[in-house]
């Protein structure tokens, strides 16, 4: 699932969860993700395909905070290699793995926001709120 279509879906969820009508919060998402309103409701209308596989997600919670733990062990690692290596390409190379390793954990913040979100779906969803 593509993270941008998984953001707004969360968004999408998150909102109507609060109470809003779902034509208002498709509107401004139409207009934040510059999506035609068209796809957003054909988006809402197939959550029971996609909602499950949303809340599945907080099943990786952990897997994330191990991978984080072990992040900034290379991350730390890496500077080792940079500050202490007397060849150029050794410290490139190091340099290189802590850019890498700050992409990823960038990949794994913005995942844990969104398995945080859909902590709280799960609750409303358990009360009924996506239910025609």
């Amino acid at each position: 699932m593509d993270l941008k279509i998984l953001k707004r879906r969360v968004e999408m969820l998150d909102a109507v969860s609060t109470g809003l009508h779902p034509s208002a919060v498709i509107t401004q998402l139409s207009e934040k993700y510059e999506v035609t309103e068209r796809a957003l409701w054909s988006d809402w209308l197939r959550r029971e395909k996609w909602v499950p596989i949303l809340l599945n997600l907080e099943k990786y919670a952990e897997f994330a905070e191990m991978m984080e733990q072990k992040l900034n062990a290379v991350q730390k690692a890496a500077w080792s290699i940079y500050l202490h290596a007397s060849d150029d390409s050794a410290r490139v190379g190091a340099l290189k793995t802590v850019l890498e390793s700050l992409e990823l954990h960038r990949d794994i913040v913005q995942t844990q926001d969104f398995i945080d979100r859909l902590e709280k779906l799960e609750e409303k969803a358990k009360e009924g709120v996506f239910v025609k």
